[in-house]
């Protein structure tokens, strides 16, 4: 098999937990493609290629990510694009979206025997529409898609429309718009609900909101939300904790279910309620 490898060198044990994978992909007799900048971090042995070549991806099997749950999300678009798997090794904290640890890297050989499933996590596509009716920005999650403030914090009033009819308004310093996979990142910090990855559907999640009665809402996988800020300061929008973009005045944010779904391998037994109270009671 061949293996697109991406470590995030920013973590203390991605080196260490790195360097053992690219061992045991060697011994299984595999090959593991790595970005050439990589060069100056591991050596180079039989079974490793580094190489700049952008088609790579698409000619692996599956892709390796080595860091936390960012680096995960991050890896889990450019593996979507080349309908390729993804491995999430751990070398972080919490990590829910790991399938295996840094001490597990014994598992892999299991994949290579085929002795895994793929689950399948549902993603949103994101666009910001100006006044004319233009996309001026895209953008697909894996997690969520946040509208905020920049610069200093401040509130805002988010108009909020579901398949064209109002739903809510929230007087909040932002909101998030999760898929489940992203239930557990910052909608969960807002005081979003946990929800199984299976369970397809769309939270809504405000952020600080200025109201006691202000709550999360969960709503069917089909769902097309429009987000409409009130023009009394600027407004942004990031997606899965990317650099942010501007919202123009009088543009709206648009989100709905994307037809790419990303595909995550999943080789021990365990169930996403066993990864939940593993990684929260931690």
């Amino acid at each position: 098999m061949k293996f697109y490898v991406i470590p995030n060198m920013t973590r203390a044990n991605t080196f260490s937990v790195t360097s053992e994978l690219l061992e045991k992909i060697y011994e299984l007799g595999c090959t593991a493609y790595l970005d050439t900048s990589l060069k100056t971090h591991f050596e180079e042995k039989n079974g490793t290629v580094y190489t700049d070549d952008p088609n790579v991806i698409a000619e692996s099997d599956a892709v390796i990510a080595i860091g936390g749950d960012g680096t995960f999300i991050n890896a889990a678009k450019l593996a979507t694009d080349c309908n390729k798997p993804l491995i999430c090794v751990n070398a972080g904290k919490l990590a829910y979206l790991a399938c295996l640890e840094g001490d597990e890297l014994g598992l892999l050989g299991e994949v290579v025997k085929g002795n895994f499933v793929t689950e399948k996590r549902m993603m949103l596509d994101v666009s910001i529409i100006d006044k004319d009716g233009e996309i001026i920005y895209h953008s697909s999650c894996v997690n969520d898609a946040v509208v905020s403030r920049s610069g200093i914090i401040r509130i805002m009033n988010l108009s909020i429309f579901c398949n064209g009819a109002p739903l809510i308004d929230y007087l909040a310093d932002g909101a998030i718009v999760a898929t489940p996979t992203g239930s557990t990142a910052y909608s969960l910090s807002a005081g979003g609900p946990v929800v199984e990855p299976s369970v397809e559907s769309i939270l809504l999640t405000p952020v600080c909101p200025h109201s006691v009665f202000s709550r999360s809402v969960v709503l069917g996988g089909n769902s097309e939300l429009e987000l409409i800020h009130d023009n009394s300061g600027e407004a942004i929008l990031s997606c899965d904790g990317q650099s942010a973009v501007i919202i123009p005045a009088d543009a709206r944010v648009t989100v709905k279910r994307s037809r790419k779904y990303a595909s995550f391998i999943k080789i021990k037994p365990d169930t996403f309620i066993d990864v939940l109270n593993k990684k929260i009671s931690g």
